[in-house]
């Protein structure tokens, strides 16, 4: 038995394993908040430490999502089950989860705004749109079209860790929602973040400005509140970098 071939398939499963319990965590942060609401007692669990919970297992799915992809390359034990199986679990860990978390935190710090939660199911709706372009597009081997999937997990779920959360207005929480789900299935070319060589050329521009832009980030939001408060604005710097390249781009590609 060749047990090398099956370290990718493994990870990949570890990811999909996380996916599924943070969407349970979510759940029952939900369940907790609504308890709270009807004046339950006997609350031994707060709501904000299974939300916290599901979001730390996001964010491990997001570097075992790295991994089996890294793994597979190093032990050249590509396959297409192995593909189809990283889309599968990408779909339950980084499109339903996030969904779910947008309904937890909107049942938590949007209480009068009722409608607002169910926008929570525009997330895994685009990221099974998304993931469905990808799998079926054999252009993206240098760029990405669209938002990437783990990125918009990774938003929404450290997100929750900034300061300015707590003054987030809802409206402006509903948009992002939809302009999230808008760059996930855009046609808008996003850089790869694999370095093929050292030269400050190309492609290579765009990630060297981002990897330090990203260090300072860090620094400075771990220095003053939290590290992972910096990951939203990593991000949004990437989609901005990234609508210079595609129109910067788009005449050579």
């Amino acid at each position: 038995m060749n047990i090398k071939k099956h370290i990718p398939n493994f990870i990949t499963i570890l990811n999909l394993v996380c996916g599924v319990f943070a969407i349970l965590f979510f759940i029952k942060s939900v369940f907790v908040i609504e308890l709270i609401k009807s004046g339950g007692e006997n609350i031994s669990f707060s709501e904000r430490t299974f939300i916290q919970n599901g979001i730390y297992l996001i964010l491990t799915a997001t570097v075992l999502d790295f991994l089996d992809g890294f793994f597979a390359r190093i032990l050249k034990v590509q396959s297409e089950i192995g593909a189809q199986l990283d889309s599968l679990a990408d779909m339950v860990t980084f499109g339903v989860a996030p969904g779910f978390l947008i309904y937890a935190l909107a049942s938590l710090y949007y209480l009068e705004v009722e409608w607002l939660k169910y926008l929570f199911v525009l997330i895994p709706v685009f990221s099974a749109l998304r993931l469905a372009k990808f799998n079926v597009d054999i252009e993206q081997t240098t760029y990405f079209k669209g938002l990437a999937t783990p990125a918009n997990a990774i938003f929404w779920s450290s997100l929750y860790f900034t300061v300015f959360w707590l003054t987030l207005p809802y409206y402006i929480f509903a948009i992002l929602i939809v302009i999230f789900c808008f760059l996930m299935t855009s046609n808008l070319r996003m850089f790869s973040l694999k370095l093929k060589n050292l030269k400050f050329e190309g492609d290579n521009i765009y990630r060297v400005i981002l990897i330090l832009g990203a260090v300072i980030l860090t620094i400075t939001f771990g220095l003053f509140t939290n590290i992972l408060a910096s990951i939203p604005f990593i991000i949004l710097l990437y989609i901005l970098l990234s609508i210079h390249y595609h129109y910067t781009t788009r005449k050579t590609l």
